[in-house]
């Protein structure tokens, strides 16, 4: 696969995968398989980077669009209600940016449901975005293309690099629907025991 075919695909991945509620946080995981495919992956990373967060900070828009319709039967999920607690405590810029670029967390998914009907300014909000996908990707996809590099040259004798990649894939994605499940809230508030730094909810 060719560098320009990889960019396209990437990009379709973190858009379509973000643009699906909740379901979009292994988007970088599937962006670090696609680069196996190709001869001297670490060179096209920033470049990967760049087009997945472009792509995830576009498709959120779609997320955003989505809210008002979507905030009634997601009121009741705890993660919906920890943002709704956090956003008195913090400013907008540094919750979205916080929360798109949290590893392995699909809070700013909530966050764009929780303000979707709101009146807020959609050039802030796709910068502020961008920033934290910038972030996420730059942590996340160098981390897992060496894991998966790494784990696919134990498996090389036995499973071809499609297997691997699609295996990995259906993994990852299944990992989703677990996090969807997470009591988000009490996570917090052990978190904010820790983390002193973290913004303070009344109500758990």
């Amino acid at each position: 696969m060719n560098i320009t075919a990889l960019l396209i695909m990437d990009f379709l991945i973190s858009f379509i995968g973000n643009a699906l509620p909740f379901f979009g946080e292994a988007y970088t995981v599937y962006a670090a398989l696609t680069l196996l495919g190709i001869k001297s992956p670490m060179q096209y990373v920033v470049l990967v980077i760049a087009v997945t967060a472009i792509g995830a900070s576009i498709s959120k828009n779609v997320s955003y669009a989505l809210g008002y319709a979507l905030r009634k039967p997601l009121r009741r999920t705890s993660a919906v209600k920890l943002i709704m607690l956090l956003s008195n405590k913090a400013p907008l810029c540094v919750l979205v940016i916080i929360l798109a670029a949290l590893p392995g967390l699909p809070l700013d998914d909530y966050l764009y449901i929780s303000t979707g009907a709101a009146s807020i300014n959609l050039a802030k909000l796709n910068a502020y975005i961008l920033i934290g996908k910038l972030i996420k990707g730059s942590v996340e996809i160098p981390i897992e293309l060496l894991l998966f590099s790494s784990l696919y040259g134990l498996l090389k004798p036995s499973m071809a690099l499609s297997t691997f990649q699609l295996v990995m894939a259906v993994l990852f994605t299944a990992l989703a629907f677990v996090i969807f499940k997470i009591d988000w809230i009490k996570i917090y508030a052990k978190l904010q025991r820790r983390i002193n730094i973290l913004p303070k909810i009344d109500e758990f």
